[in-house]
């Protein structure tokens, strides 16, 4: 089983330009990140692990991503004053975990419940109909 964040790259990917009433702020690193986000190629490579692993027997699933970097995976506590760039500290005072913030964010995407998904669109129960067996040579 993989689980991934369930992103929405399209909306993450939009110009920061604005209007002329209300023009954008930090255009250009906007658009520095957009081209990094692009280049990586996010929603693809999810498309080919739900391809592979259910050519494999296994399965994809998407987690929600709201919250999951915010939240502390030890006491569940959560609160956006928590992470500063690569750190996460806890803000619940009888917990007070501290660590690295995507470390924290990859322990709740594991236990998180997510919608289990496969490359044929079939939650990876039964084999897609319109597959054909291989003909004889």
């Amino acid at each position: 089983m993989i689980k991934v964040e369930k992103l929405s790259i399209l909306n993450m990917v939009k110009s920061a330009k604005g209007t002329i009433e209300a023009p954008g702020r930090n255009v250009a690193q906007k658009a520095g990140l957009n081209r990094s986000i692009s280049g990586e190629a996010w929603g693809r490579t999810v498309t080919l692990l739900e391809y592979k692993s259910a050519d494999r027997g296994g399965q994809v699933v998407k987690v929600p991503a709201p919250g999951t970097s915010q939240t502390c995976h030890r006491c569940g506590h959560r609160d956006a004053a928590g992470r500063n760039r690569t750190v996460f500290a806890c803000t619940d005072p009888a917990c007070g975990w501290v660590g690295h913030a995507d470390t924290n964010a990859a322990i709740n995407i594991k236990n998180a419940v997510g919608m289990p998904v496969s490359g044929r669109g079939d939650l990876g129960v039964t084999r897609s109909v319109k597959r054909q067996p291989p003909r004889a040579a």
